[in-house]
């Protein structure tokens, strides 16, 4: 018999119109340090938990499936601000100054970068507020950074006693003292905090805005001015909004979402909703057993892996991590054409490139007959407004390519350019699409086999002493009596 070498489910979101959003848990761990005097500001990245030890002086990092310590960054400092942040590029910056009441005036290291792949962190020196010498106050959290320490980024902030926005660029890992600025607000009241947070994000309609949030009134999102040296401001409300820190603005499915805490204050609830709806998307009722915090945190945070999904990291300090998956439930679609590309014809789209075509053979769209050589890599295109939409995985293995060989194997796929397939042995292959209904989406497998042998068709049969013959065209003295496809008379025979 062929042997069934891959299924693979196809799902796509051509418009955003009949979206449905679902959350799901999926991992869960209490194996967390329980100390929560040391343990304070954190977020989640790459399937780790990154969580500042304030009394150590130690940036920690935990394993999203069972709490396990990854690895350890040594800051140097002892009895420092709690804050830790990391920028757009996945660099870790936390404050390692011990002037815990203070607010960075002093001319001494007051932060260090750990550089995405390096242990060893750079310091950072400066007086922050050197020209803003009012601005006196305490800052115990960071917020997320906007572009690259390591080359362009800013850090705002917001301290207790602010009459404005603090601009803190960086240049090539340095605090660009130059260009430190105080940006205004307009149109509403900054009512800052020592805990307020300021995360940059892209909205929806491809602008970039800010989020604002802060314990003891309503969260504000912000647009620079046309000047851009201040911020024009709207507040708006969220559904049981609660008063614990934890917020963060999320671009997904088309639609501007802020993932927050909720009530009770101090809690590990939290829910999903857009600006000013009554309803919110997605609700996490509080966890029974855990005791709320002191220190008021309830640390959120998210990372879109694919245009279909998001992960979402909790951390609650000293009581546990967790992950949650958000997803769209897409809209019906239907694949009428598609091609075959790849490393067999240089991923040339063309017609005239060598694209394979998929034929509709008894309804199925079929390509047989393709041969490729051991490691070849391809992906189906199919056409779409703006050219052709790829038929790639999102690369649950980590290594660019779902490997295809004689083990049957179910691959999510996405009409986007994601991983490619690769063949593990060289072959001639017939790949067939076929149409079926996975939960809420439209959805199609790939199914890939071993093309039969043409040579069958040339064998010379003789009809009149009924020789059988196997699909290779080896001659039998009789009937076979092991089960298996045969040609007698001329014809496919299935003995079984």
């Amino acid at each position: 018999m062929k042997k069934f070498l891959l299924l693979a489910a196809f799902f796509a979101a051509f418009t955003m119109s009949a979206q449905e959003f679902t959350l799901t848990e999926v991992t869960s761990t209490n194996n967390v340090p329980t100390d929560k005097a040391n343990n304070r500001q954190g977020f989640g990245m790459d399937g780790a938990f990154v969580v500042m030890d304030k009394v150590l002086g130690q940036i920690n990092a935990y394993n999203v499936e069972d709490g396990s310590l990854i690895g350890t960054l040594e800051t140097g400092a002892t009895a420092s601000w709690p804050a830790v942040t990391r920028d757009e590029a996945g660099n870790i910056i936390a404050r390692v100054d011990n002037s815990w009441p203070g607010s960075f005036m002093a001319d001494t290291v007051i932060m260090k970068i750990f550089p995405v792949g390096s242990n060893t962190p750079i310091d950072v020196e400066g007086n922050i507020f050197a020209d803003f010498e009012a601005e006196n106050g305490r800052c115990d959290f960071f917020s997320f950074i906007e572009g690259n320490v390591m080359e362009e980024g800013i850090l705002w902030l917001v301290t207790a006693k602010s009459t404005g926005i603090l601009k803190v660029p960086f240049v090539e890992g340095e605090i660009d003292g130059d260009h430190i600025a105080l940006f205004p607000l307009e149109g509403a009241a900054l009512s800052p905090t020592s805990s307020t947070v300021v995360n940059p994000y892209i909205a929806a309609d491809g602008t970039k805005h800010y989020m604002l949030w802060t314990r003891n009134a309503q969260p504000i999102d912000m647009v620079m001015n046309e000047s851009e040296d201040g911020f024009v401001a709207t507040t708006f409300t969220l559904p049981n909004k609660g008063a614990t820190n934890g917020c963060f603005p999320l671009t997904f499915g088309g639609k501007d979402l802020v993932i927050y805490t909720t009530l009770p204050n101090y809690g590990n609830a939290w829910a999903i909703a857009e600006k000013n709806a009554e309803e919110p998307i997605a609700v996490v009722p509080e966890v029974a057993g855990f005791v709320t915090n002191g220190f008021q945190c309830n640390w959120l945070n998210a990372e879109v892996v694919s245009e279909n999904k998001a992960i979402i990291y909790q951390y609650f300090p000293g009581n546990f991590f967790k992950t949650y998956e958000l997803t769209i439930g897409e809209e019906d679609f239907e694949i009428n054409e598609a091609y075959l590309v790849g490393t067999f014809n240089d991923w040339n789209q063309t017609e005239e490139g060598g694209r394979v075509a998929f034929e509709d053979v008894d309804g199925v769209l079929t390509a047989d007959g393709v041969e490729f050589e051991a490691g070849a890599e391809f992906k189906v295109i199919v056409p779409a407004e703006d050219g052709w939409t790829w038929l790639g995985g999102e690369d649950a293995n980590g290594v660019g390519y779902f490997l295809i060989n004689s083990d049957l194997m179910e691959v999510p796929i996405t009409l986007c350019d994601g991983a490619n397939f690769r063949m593990e042995n060289a072959g001639t292959y017939k790949l067939e699409i076929l149409a079926s209904q996975l939960d809420k989406a439209a959805s199609y497998a790939l199914r890939v086999t071993e093309s039969e042998p043409n040579a069958i068709e040339t064998i010379a049969t003789d009809k009149a002493d009924n020789t059988w013959y196997n699909l290779q065209g080896v001659k039998f003295n009789g009937m076979p009596s092991v089960p298996g496809i045969y040609i007698n008379n001329g014809k496919k025979v299935v003995i079984k």
